[in-house]
């Protein structure tokens, strides 16, 4: 069966800490709860991130297109030219590449980096305690019930739109 992750935030973590017993006492498996407490997050370096992803992206296909160059221009033994132009024709191919591994390489790092993922680490930087239930799918409906009732004013499951307490 699937299982589902809820996330909730808490403003007090004397709340939290009722829903992981409210939980327990229901049943679910405190080794599958989690609690960060305020201040606890640690918010990712995007801007790192990004550099490395350009970083390797230039590289790994800056390589790969000067190689793919070398082969078209016959500058490789036992090879014939598909393209005229010497080597000319492996820069072209090797600042091409490099260029789109480098876009490629941005975009890939920043997707990792999750807006929702930010978004709790930031919370919790504000002081707000966060609890994460791992749970069966048909049982997710039942804790994020459990946690909105200990006193959670966001609880979802984390692919899902955040929804607040009513």
């Amino acid at each position: 069966m699937a299982n589902t992750t809820l996330v909730a935030l808490f403003k007090e973590k004397r709340d939290a800490e009722a829903a992981v017993r409210a939980l327990t006492s229901a049943h679910f498996d405190s080794a599958r709860l989690g609690v960060v407490g305020p201040g606890k997050a640690h918010v990712q370096a995007f801007g790192k991130m990004a550099l490395a992803g350009v970083g390797a992206g230039t590289v790994v296909c800056g390589i790969l297109g000067v190689g793919l160059g070398l082969a078209m221009a016959g500058l490789l033994p036992g090879m014939h030219a598909w393209l005229p132009g010497g080597w000319f024709v492996p820069l072209m191919f090797g600042l091409t590449a490099a260029a789109a591994g480098a876009l490629a390489g941005m975009l890939i790092s920043q997707s990792v980096s999750r807006q929702d993922a930010l978004y709790y680490e930031e919370e919790v930087e504000a002081g707000r305690t966060l609890v994460t239930v791992i749970s069966e799918a048909d049982r997710a409906e039942t804790a994020r019930r459990i946690l909105l009732q200990e006193g959670a004013f966001e609880a979802s499951p984390i692919d899902a739109p955040i929804q607040k307490a009513s």
